[in-house]
């Protein structure tokens, strides 16, 4: 029998795109879900939700297999590295969508999921250039949140709480919106329908993943390739070297390190306060970057950053400072959302040059805004949580490496901040196998000097996501061995080459750094 014409990645990857897009628009457009393509059609629907069920979930799956089958073939037929490559990171990309919609099923379980849709997807419309946007997404909005309250099944207690609780946020975003969409009326007693949805619906007492799920998150879906055990070992190890580093910085003061970090003085503030200092901090750190060759004038000046308030929509979703790009190519830039509050909760002020490295130059912003300027779409589109996140904190020590941040006080800052990241990673192993209850994560996060309440809350928040917290150091750390191994003797070129690669994995990234190393 004949066998049937190869197809490409570029064919494949765009038929899976445009169906997924236009089956949860939503959550492609977004940079919330990271196993979606973030993705938009050519022409969006405003008045079309996701549309998620049992039927349409189910049919999804069975699109998505045989897409799965098609890139096995291509992949065993090329002998191109490049080509390869391509192959196995939209082969990656699929099965993680497979099975988080087939076997984690958020969207039968998390509540939240369904809150954070409705508000990035009203935020997203209201971006757009047609006032309409906004209007028709408003007005379809009622129903989609009755369609979500009635998938709801099996939700463990905990995440019917933290429900409870976005479904408040979400009516205030919704009531701040009124007078510009007035569309909106019809979805407040919608949310409260989702309300009472949510408390009928039936319930678990606790929200543990089968054990074998739960290692292919962790390896699989978050890309780390390595099980639960070899992360907790590396996680250790982090948290005993950042302690250390913590003390032998503080000893040269003859103090503890917890003391002498509250000694550090708070920033000063100008006219524009907690939002100027950003920006000041954002545009010394282009510069960083610019005179390093790490990124180019044209960039620069094409895709800036906005630096602004953390918007009503975004406080229901997320607890800290962050950033966010819209999925375009070719970019136009990114917003860098400060949470405007001498004090913020989880947040120390004096971190705020380490924190904008994160979040902009050379962390998420300067990585994104090179992957939506990468010509293959395929590349453009995916999003590895071990490399976002590894990037972002790999950011933070390229710029100590480099010299920017210098001094003990910088030091003690940036261990404080990796320490932060690696009781994070084990908490989020401890919660997820039923290791840890939630009191006792907090405990443990309150060990590294943040205040109680801040604490039980970003455990329960961590519930919710099993394996994203572990993805900052281990990302770190393969980054750092990638940068002592190929890095070293030339940081430019080094940023440049990875950059200029997309998130196609680790070792994938050490194949290209090997071959094309001089």
């Amino acid at each position: 029998m004949k066998e049937e014409p190869l197809s490409s990645v570029e064919t494949i990857c765009r038929e899976m795109f445009e169906f997924l897009a236009y089956t949860f628009p939503v959550a492609c457009a977004s940079d919330e879900f990271f196993y979606f393509p973030q993705f938009r059609p050519a022409e969006a629907r405003w008045d079309v939700w996701d549309r998620f069920s049992e039927e349409t979930v189910g049919e999804c799956a069975r699109r998505l297999t045989a897409w799965e089958t098609e890139l096995e073939r291509v992949i065993s037929h090329h002998s191109d590295p490049d080509a390869r490559i391509d192959g196995v990171l939209c082969l990656r990309l699929s099965q993680t969508l497979r099975e988080q919609l087939t076997e984690v099923r958020v969207w039968e379980t998390q509540p939240t999921f369904y809150l954070t849709l409705a508000c990035v997807g009203l935020a997203e419309a209201m971006e757009e250039h047609d006032p309409a946007a906004g209007h028709e997404r408003a007005g379809s909005l009622s129903a989609f949140l009755d369609r979500s309250g009635r998938n709801l099944s099996g939700v463990p207690l905990l995440f019917r709480d933290i429900g409870l609780e976005m479904v408040s946020d979400t009516r205030n975003y919704l009531l701040s919106l009124m007078g510009q969409l007035p569309e909106l009326e019809t979805s407040l007693p919608a949310l409260e329908r989702f309300k009472e949805m949510l408390l009928s619906a039936t319930t678990r007492e606790d929200f543990l993943l089968p054990h074998d799920l739960l290692e292919r998150i962790y390896s699989s879906h978050m890309a780390c390739d390595v099980g639960l055990e070899e992360i907790r070992e590396i996680l250790d190890r982090e948290i005993c070297q950042t302690k250390e580093t913590l003390d032998w910085e503080a000893g040269c003061l003859f103090a503890d390190w917890s003391e002498v970090l509250r000694g550090i003085p708070m920033p000063t503030l100008g006219k524009e306060g907690i939002i100027g200092l950003y920006r000041g901090e954002v545009e010394k750190l282009a510069q960083h970057c610019l005179d390093r060759g790490w990124l180019s004038t044209e960039l620069y000046a094409a895709c800036p950053v906005t630096v602004a308030p953390m918007p009503a929509f975004l406080s229901a979703v997320r607890s800290a400072s962050s950033y966010s790009i819209s999925p375009v190519h070719p970019p136009v830039g990114g917003n860098f959302y400060v949470i405007n509050a001498p004090a913020p909760q989880g947040e120390d002020l004096c971190e705020y040059p380490m924190l904008s490295a994160h979040e902009t130059y050379p962390g998420h912003h300067l990585l994104d805004v090179s992957r939506w300027n990468l010509q293959k779409p395929w590349r453009r589109a995916v999003e590895l949580p071990i490399f976002y996140e590894g990037w972002a904190c790999f950011a933070e020590e390229l710029m100590r490496l480099t010299g920017y941040f210098h001094g003990s006080a910088d030091g003690l800052l940036l261990a404080r901040r990796r320490l932060w990241r690696a009781v994070r990673g084990k908490v989020d192993i401890g919660l997820q196998t039923g290791m840890m209850d939630i009191p006792v994560a907090a405990a443990y996060l309150k060990e590294t000097g943040i205040d109680e309440r801040w604490a039980i809350n970003a455990a329960r928040q961590y519930s919710l996501n099993p394996g994203f917290q572990q993805c900052y150091t281990i990302g770190l750390k393969r980054l750092l061995y990638l940068f002592d191994t190929y890095g070293r003797d030339d940081t430019g070129w080094f940023v440049r080459t990875i950059l200029s690669q997309g998130e196609i994995g680790f070792p994938n990234l050490e194949k290209v750094l090997k071959n094309i190393s001089h």
